[in-house]
């Protein structure tokens, strides 16, 4: 059984795990699991692009986030933001767009993501549908640390909470080697 690294009870996972769950995703929570992954957007945040096709500038490999009522976390430091996306990041907000694939609720995502991780023999305890955010973002100060306030400034968090949250992970050289090709060229628009 496979028992991912977690934080506060939510897994962060290699790229090797997140394919092993994403092979047991039916088509349209692997492009919604990509969506959520590339884009490392609350579910909110995500919901709301989702309906809202003018947010993503395809030219800028970024989706503009206006201030909404209502949306993201009340902690949220950013109200209005723009999230850097990679060339992986453009074609998975493209794809979703392309099938006209909605965001169900986020007790119906985790559950999915529950039973594609048990499928795929994981320990299912630290599995959410969080999951995808936080392990993207970790994925990011990995591989580019010297870009923690890029990275802040893109979740809209500030440069502590990257500190606290996204940097306490000791990943292997071949987990790192296999980040940095899922995240190739983000924010380099």
């Amino acid at each position: 059984m496979i028992v991912p690294i977690s934080k506060n009870g939510v897994a962060v996972l290699t790229p090797r795990e997140w394919k092993l769950i994403h092979n047991q995703l039916n088509a349209d929570y692997k492009i919604r699991g990509e969506y959520l992954l590339q884009t490392a957007m609350r579910i909110t945040e995500a919901r709301f692009v989702a309906d809202h096709p003018e947010c993503f500038r395809k030219d800028n490999g970024a989706i503009f986030l206006p201030m909404v009522p209502g949306m993201g976390k009340r902690k949220c430091k950013q109200k209005e933001r723009a999230v850097l996306l990679s060339p992986a990041g453009v074609a998975a907000v493209q794809s979703l767009y392309a099938t006209n694939t909605k965001i169900p609720t986020y007790q119906t995502m985790d559950l999915t993501f529950k039973r594609a991780a048990k499928d795929a023999d994981f320990d299912i305890r630290s599995i959410t549908t969080k999951m995808l955010r936080k392990t993207f973002l970790t994925w990011l100060m990995s591989c580019y640390p010297e870009r923690q306030g890029m990275i802040a400034s893109s979740a809209g968090h500030t440069n502590d909470t990257m500190q606290s949250h996204y940097i306490t992970f000791g990943f292997k050289k071949e987990d790192v080697n296999e980040m940095r090709s899922e995240i190739f060229k983000w924010g380099e628009a």
